[in-house]
C-alpha cells in the first residue's frame, strides 16, 4: 500500500499526476492520499515526489536519484543500437559473474505489462551440463525426426543451437503473466544492450528456447519450476575474431504519420 507522509506532503500535486490509475488524490487539507484503489506499484509517485513524503508498506520506494545524462548520450546509445551484432564463437574466458548480474539487473528496470516483472534468470556456464542439454536436444531431433539441420551441422563442427558460448543466459517467466513474451523480449533486449557496450558478445538461441521447453530433463536440470516456461536465452562470452567493421545493410521501415 502507497502510504503518503501528511507532515511531508506540500500538496503539490505530481504524484497524483503522474499515477497511471487515479490511486492519489488530493484531501481537505490540500495533501495528496491514498484513494484505496487498486496500485501496481510502478512507484512513479515516489519517483517524482520533491520532498520524500512517499514510502509503501512492502518495501523500499527509489533506488537512488535520477542523473542528468552526458552531453552526446544519444549518439552513442544510437551507435550501440546500430553496432549490435550477434556472436556465436567467443573465447574461452569467463565473464565476471558481477558484469552479467548488473546486466540482468538493469534488465528489471525495463518496462513490464502492469509492472509485474516475472522474469526471472538461469546462468549456466557449466560445460558439462551444456553438453548434455545438447545430447538431449540431439536425442529429440533423431527420435522425432525434426530440425535435420542441427544434426547435420552438429556433426560438421559447427553448433548452431549453442555457439562456443560461455554462458547460457535463459529467461523464464510465468506463463500466467499478463504479457510473458513481451516482458521477457523487453528485459532480454535491455540487458544484452549493457553487455554488448562492455564487450560481451550476445547472440539470441532461438532453437535453443524452444527445445528447452519440450525436453522435461533439460527442465528439472535447469530447476524450471511448474507454471514457467523459457521464453528466450542468450548465448554469451567475449567474441573470438569476430571483428566486425561495417554496420549490414537493413531496407528502411515502414513508418507512417497519421494525420
Amino acid at each position: 500500500m502507497i502510504l503518503i507522509d501528511q507532515d511531508k506532503c506540500i500538496g503539490c500535486g505530481r504524484c497524483i499526476t503522474v499515477c497511471p490509475f487515479t490511486v492519489l488524490q488530493l484531501n481537505d487539507n490540500g495533501k495528496a492520499e491514498n484513494g484505496g484503489k487498486r496500485c501496481i506499484a510502478c512507484m512513479h509517485c515516489a519517483a517524482v515526489c520533491p520532498c520524500d513524503a512517499v514510502s509503501r508498506d512492502f518495501g523500499p520506494t527509489v533506488a537512488g536519484p535520477v542523473k542528468p545524462l552526458p552531453e552526446g548520450c544519444a549518439a552513442a546509445v544510437k551507435q550501440l543500437i546500430y553496432q549490435r551484432r550477434s556472436y556465436r564463437r567467443f573465447e574461452k574466458r569467463k565473464i565476471p559473474e558481477e558484469l552479467v548480474r548488473e546486466a540482468l539487473e538493469a534488465g528489471t528496470m525495463a518496462p513490464s505489462a502492469k509492472n509485474e516483472h516475472p522474469v526471472s534468470w538461469r546462468i549456466l556456464a557449466d560445460e558439462k551440463k551444456k553438453q548434455d542439454i545438447m545430447e538431449d536436444i540431439l536425442r529429440c531431433c533423431k527420435e522425432k525426426q525434426m530440425a535435420a539441420e542441427l544434426i547435420g551441422e552438429y556433426e560438421n563442427g559447427n553448433n548452431p543451437v549453442m555457439g562456443e558460448n560461455a554462458v547460457l543466459l535463459i529467461a523464464l517467466c510465468r506463463e500466467d503473466a499478463i504479457n510473458p513474451q513481451q516482458d521477457t523480449a523487453i528485459a532480454m533486449t535491455t540487458a544484452e544492450l549493457l553487455l554488448q557496450a562492455q564487450g560481451i558478445g550476445t547472440c539470441w538461441g532461438g532453437y535453443l528456447t524452444r527445445f528447452l521447453n519440450l525436453l522435461p530433463e533439460c527442465r528439472r536440470l535447469l530447476e524450471i519450476p511448474e507454471g514457467c516456461l523459457v521464453y528466450g536465452t542468450l548465448m554469451a562470452g567475449y567474441p573470438d575474431n569476430q571483428c566486425y567493421r561495417h554496420i549490414p545493410f537493413r531496407e528502411q521501415a515502414d513508418i507512417r504519420f497519421i494525420e
